[in-house]
């Protein structure tokens, strides 16, 4: 039987000892009913798990005589840059992409995009997206939850500083080339950008060529955004983790 598992922030794990915050307890307490001594797991969102013993007292709920587990976290950081698309459909991919093992994920204001968010509710939004990668962390057993920027601009995200030692992909459904790495492109963190529904203009792919990024084509057949976006992850993904199998193995 799959444990059961909750998230708390690290900060609050003491001398091998964690109170659940309120939600968590009472999801285990009334939700789901799991007695004193029980066994579960916790994780901080930062990378690291734990399995413990329940056990209740007055002041609350605790998890106690943590054992910590063996690393779920990918040793490159992949980077989704994620145009902006019908909120149904975008939290689809946040949490698809959560449970594929992303590092972080940039939604992105393109051109083409069909949402736009008001200023006076990114904050509310960004909260509710912090929330879905939180839960889908938790459903598929990673220790670490994605982080969920504020939305960017595409040019601003194109130059980003902080991305100048990365490998940069994009996927465009009129590129004609099919994206094959290389060693050194998968030792290395990875910006994976995909594009809206209405897809890249020739605008946009131009100044994403000048800015460094490489590219591909996910295939002939034309796909829905949020299909393009997990079929993307889930190719890089794949990459990666046979790149580091071979590694391992070497």
């Amino acid at each position: 039987m799959t444990r059961r598992r909750f998230y708390v922030p690290r900060d609050s794990i003491q001398k091998g000892t964690v109170r659940l915050p309120p939600d968590q307890s009472h999801h285990l307490r009334d939700v789901l009913r799991i007695g004193s001594g029980g066994t579960v797991e916790v994780f901080d969102g930062e990378g690291t798990g734990y399995i413990g013993e329940v056990a209740f007292e007055d002041s609350g709920v605790f998890v106690r005589q943590l054992r910590q587990l063996p690393s779920s976290q990918n040793r490159v950081p992949l980077i989704l840059a994620a145009a902006l698309i019908k909120p149904s459909k975008f939290e689809w991919v946040l949490e698809k992409s959560t449970e594929l093992g992303v590092h972080e994920i940039i939604p992105v204001r393109t051109r083409r995009s069909d949402m736009r968010i008001p200023l006076n509710k990114v904050a509310s939004r960004c909260e509710r997206w912090n929330r879905i990668v939180m839960e889908a962390s938790k459903q598929c057993g990673r220790f670490s939850t994605p982080r969920v920027r504020p939305p960017l601009d595409y040019s601003d995200m194109l130059h980003r500083e902080e991305f100048s030692d990365s490998a940069k992909i994009m996927f465009y459904e009129n590129a004609r080339e099919m994206w094959r790495p290389d060693a050194r492109t998968l030792s290395r963190s990875i910006v994976l950008c995909v594009g809206p529904a209405g897809g890249w203009d020739n605008d946009e792919i131009e100044e994403a060529e000048k800015a460094g990024f490489e590219v591909f084509s996910l295939g002939r057949l034309v796909l829905r955004a949020e299909t393009a976006a997990i079929a993307a992850v889930s190719v890089v993904q794949y990459h990666i983790n046979l790149q580091s199998s071979n590694d391992s193995c070497g």
